[in-house]
């Protein structure tokens, strides 16, 4: 990967975004992943498909986000990304994170 994160110390909440490949995330997400300390962070799987919906996703950064709440994310079907901002905005309200 180029230019990886050294850390992400001054983050609390951490939205991690990726299609969903064939029912999991791409293995670059667990290696990105797997070189950051998420103890004490809150992880929310964001995720575009096809067919599956989060598939593994949540499972997946479960195991690699070791330390890490896992809160319920986003799954937006890939035809449908252009349209989904209602969606989006009722995540971010619901996590809390919405700034108006």
């Amino acid at each position: 990967m180029a230019n990886p994160l050294r850390s992400i110390a001054r983050y609390d909440t951490i939205l991690l975004g990726s299609p969903d490949l064939e029912r999991a995330g791409p293995m670059i997400m667990t290696t990105f992943t797997e070189s950051l300390d998420f103890r004490g962070k809150t992880v929310v799987p964001v995720t575009t498909y096809a067919m599956s919906g989060q598939g593994t996703t949540e499972r997946d950064f479960r195991a690699s986000c070791r330390g890490a709440t896992i809160a319920d994310g986003l799954a937006v079907h890939g035809e449908e990304v252009r349209d989904s901002g209602d969606q989006n905005y009722a995540c971010v309200r619901r996590l809390g994170l919405a700034t108006r």
